[in-house]
């Protein structure tokens, strides 16, 4: 009995040590992003048609139609129509506005540009400069539990200093959160996005079908993705920026951990 009981803690210890073991070797941010961008190869615009409600406080909620447009590389308008009129978010390279209505709070807005910002990138070396931007220490990887599943995390915490995390699939390589540091009148915040109820777009490119964004864990945006179009012939001047004004603002950065 004895020799049976210590055959079974033997099996066990060993068990785990090849558990452990397994994880010991993190995959670099480039290794597990290295699919990703391929996978997507042949995506060069998209128009996503949404159904958004915005969350006002805990009582109030009020719900838009939200068209978005995006080029490869991260090029992308965003129109939400209101019934006092329409907030136009437009970004093209590193440079992002928010004009029309709308926008007190348009440097919260830097949440919506991350799914456009990293999905739509033509290489991994892109895509990596694209976090960098974004405020991701590509350089840092970690692992953690995410529905009873283990997932990869790029980017370092918030207790040292401020900076952007985005979870990772294993299998997919998707997104599936990401966590930055914003400014919000003169205040950090933290705005996290949660990509959700993934389905493939043109029996090929999986999208989220639901993405919810929060302010300091309080639920304020949530989008239903409806209609979908694949490589439709987007004329440039959508995607034009306009002139800074009084009804047109830029959109700040993430906070990252040089600031």
């Amino acid at each position: 009995m004895k020799r049976s009981s210590f055959h079974i803690v033997f099996i066990l210890a060993v068990s785990l040590g090849f558990i452990h073991a397994g994880f010991a070797y993190i995959p670099s941010a480039r290794q597990i992003l290295q699919p990703f961008p391929k996978a997507y190869s042949g995506l060069h615009t998209i128009r996503i048609d949404m159904e958004t409600v915005i969350y006002d406080d805990l009582s109030e909620k009020t719900e838009v139609r939200e068209h978005l447009l995006i080029k490869k590389e991260g090029a992308f308008r965003s129109e939400r129509a209101f019934p006092h009129g329409d907030n136009i978010l437009i970004q093209d390279g590193e440079k992002t506005l928010n004009l029309g209505v709308e926008t007190a709070n348009a440097d919260e807005r830097r949440l919506d540009t991350v799914f456009p910002t990293i999905f739509f990138q033509k290489s991994v070396n892109d895509l990596l400069n694209a976090l960098n931007f974004l405020g991701v220490d590509t350089g840092a990887v970690s692992i953690d539990r995410m529905d009873g599943e283990i997932v990869f995390v790029a980017g370092r915490g918030l207790e040292a200093a401020p900076g952007s995390r985005l979870w990772i699939e294993r299998k997919r390589s998707l997104p599936l959160r990401f966590v930055g540091v914003g400014m919000s009148g003169g205040k950090r915040i933290v705005l996290r996005a949660e990509y959700m109820d993934y389905h493939q777009a043109s029996k090929r490119f999986w999208l989220p079908g639901r993405i919810e964004y929060y302010r300091n864990d309080v639920l304020w945006v949530v989008s239903m993705l409806r209609n979908i179009t694949i490589n439709e012939n987007l004329p440039e001047a959508l995607f034009s920026m306009p002139e800074e004004g009084d009804s047109c603002f830029p959109v700040t950065n993430f906070l990252n951990i040089k600031e």
